[in-house]
């Protein structure tokens, strides 16, 4: 009777031995497990997720980063440069002297008051023209030669303007071809004040191969609305000499049309002075004969 009563004491003692090491582990296994779930990890970045609208990167969580300065599409265009002064009447101190040059030889050589006239439209729907006169201390002038061409290209801070002449051999002569003039002036009024104009068929400023064109007033008709007058003109391009000095001088037509009725009009004069004076003789002088 003693025998079993031990035996099953020994027994019950096993089980609860074997009941607390079981829950020990279990607790154990828990607290571990519990330490390395990659759960809480990955929820951690969740808030930082970035959304891309073009250049601009967008964070929903801040709202500082969404209106960054930074980003590109928020930034305005950049403006254009503002336009040229408005023009100012031209004076003899006007007259530029410009020379075109391929390295040491001179191509093209040109004195002259240049005046750009423009017809443009008003802020009010009509039209006006303007005038506007280069200023030749603030002037670059380029040029060159090659073959039966010559070029002179003046730039200045609001645009340039570029001549091209061609010569003609069997002619022996040299005349301006072509013109493009590209222009920023800011005329009263004006609801526009950038301007531009070429023309490759001109036929202007024509004389013979080592002459200098001189005009008092050379027009030269680019377009309906678009006019270059150069105003005490002498010009020589294509035939230079080493120096650079101006040739043997060639009127241009609208000179010779005003000297032409001058030279008329002093020649009829000067035979009227001598009728009136043989007149005048011929009165004065006494009879040769005696009244009876």
């Amino acid at each position: 009777m003693q025998l079993a009563i031990l035996f099953l004491g020994a027994l019950l003692e096993l089980l609860a031995a074997t009941e607390s090491t079981a829950s020990t582990g279990t607790t154990s296994y828990r607290t571990t497990t519990g330490t390395i779930r990659p759960e809480p990890t990955t929820a951690t970045h969740n808030p930082v997720t970035t959304t891309s609208h073009g250049n601009a990167t967008v964070h929903p969580t801040s709202n500082s980063t969404a209106t960054s300065p930074g980003s590109s599409t928020s930034s305005p265009h950049p403006r254009p440069p503002p336009p040229s002064p408005s023009p100012t009447p031209g004076s003899k101190a006007d007259v530029g002297d410009y020379t075109g040059t391929n390295g040491s030889q001179p191509c093209v050589h040109l004195q002259a008051e240049i005046r750009i006239r423009i017809l443009y439209l008003t802020q009010g729907g009509g039209k006006a023209w303007g005038t506007s006169v280069l200023n030749p201390n603030k002037t670059k002038a380029q040029g060159g030669c090659e073959g039966a061409h010559a070029h002179l290209l003046l730039s200045f801070p609001y645009g340039q303007l570029s001549f091209g002449f061609k010569k003609e051999p069997p002619q022996n002569t040299v005349y301006l071809n072509y013109m493009a003039v590209e222009y920023n002036v800011s005329f009263p009024q004006a609801a526009e004040w950038t301007f531009s104009v070429q023309n490759s068929s001109l036929r202007e400023l024509q004389a013979p191969l080592g002459q200098s064109f001189n005009c008092r007033n050379a027009s030269i008709i680019l377009s309906p609305a678009f006019h270059l007058d150069l105003l005490f003109l002498k010009l020589q391009a294509a035939q230079l000499t080493p120096s650079g000095a101006f040739g043997p001088s060639f009127s241009c037509p609208s000179d010779q049309s005003i000297l032409l009725p001058l030279i008329i009009g002093l020649i009829a004069l000067g035979l009227l002075t001598v009728v009136l004076v043989t007149f005048c003789i011929f009165r004065r002088r006494p009879p040769t004969y005696q009244p009876l």
